[in-house]
């Protein structure tokens, strides 16, 4: 009995990583071959098509010069606003996390601007800025910075008093306990709030290409969906996930290397060994 204890305790264990790669296979196979099953039977395939015929029109899609050329531009897009919206509320956020005063004062009108939603600001800045790439970088740009922000805000003033004050005992300027005790201790914060933002800067493109566009995946998405071409429609979606899937899977490797410093938290791999 306690073998097999054993042996499920590392089977089910949170590092065993080919376990779960297998895990997560299984359950994609399963649910794409329910769909498959029940698409004609139970669903009608107007509305949500089939995997088959998504995966044929994916080989269509990719197959195309002009998707890359769409692709491009929204690769281009999602990364300027996301560049520049992180950095800006990096930057603000650790700010406003020294000053407490300036943070207070600032406050209602912050939470006031985060509370528009963001599609009825799509038109205004499709207005005030134009159709071209601008209006869509600077719809990613807002919805990324206020995600980094609070992230950030949230970090700073976390940080343990009892760290700087430590810090400040041994001879540490204001710089060094800012650079060497607050930033590294916010650091998972600032990551997670980058990490968040990654597929809001994609959903900012691509409502910004839904609104007016003539390229991008968003102008596709919205040509499938406006002609009811639900496979096209269905086929960008799948596109876009495995792109934010791809970005997110990438930053994980970086936020891993950039928190190699920290200590392993405390319950991992604590599973008995047999």
């Amino acid at each position: 009995m306690a073998r097999r204890t054993s042996r499920l305790t590392r089977i089910f264990d949170a590092e065993n990583r080919p376990a779960i790669r297998l895990g997560q296979v299984i359950a994609i196979a399963l649910v794409l071959g329910l769909w498959q099953l029940a698409s004609g039977r139970w669903l009608d395939p107007f509305y949500v098509s089939r995997p088959s015929d998504i995966a044929l029109r994916l080989v269509r899609e990719l197959s195309g010069h002009q998707f890359y050329t769409d692709l491009s531009i929204t690769a281009q897009e999602m990364g300027l606003g996301y560049a520049i919206g992180a950095l800006a509320g990096i930057i603000l956020g650790v700010a406003l996390g020294r000053w407490a005063f300036i943070a207070r004062l600032l406050d209602p009108f912050l939470v006031a601007l985060n509370s528009i939603p963001r599609i009825a600001l799509a038109p205004m800045l499709i207005v005030w800025l134009g159709i071209d790439m601008a209006s869509k970088i600077f719809l990613a740009a807002t919805l990324v910075f206020f995600i980094t922000f609070f992230n950030t805000l949230s970090g700073v003033r976390g940080v343990e008093p009892g760290l700087c004050n430590v810090a400040r005992v041994q001879g540490a300027s204001s710089w060094q306990i800012f650079t060497k005790v607050m930033l590294p201790a916010a650091s998972s914060w600032i990551l997670t709030g980058l990490k968040m933002s990654l597929p809001f800067a994609l959903v900012g493109v691509i409502l910004g290409e839904f609104m007016v566009s003539s390229q991008g995946l968003g102008y596709r998405l919205n040509l499938y969906s406006t002609s009811y071409d639900t496979t096209g429609a269905m086929s960008m979606i799948v596109i876009m996930m495995v792109l934010t899937m791809l970005l997110t899977a990438g930053f994980d490797r970086i936020e891993a290397w950039l928190l190699r410093w920290r200590p392993p938290m405390a319950g991992m791999n604590t599973a008995p060994k047999a």
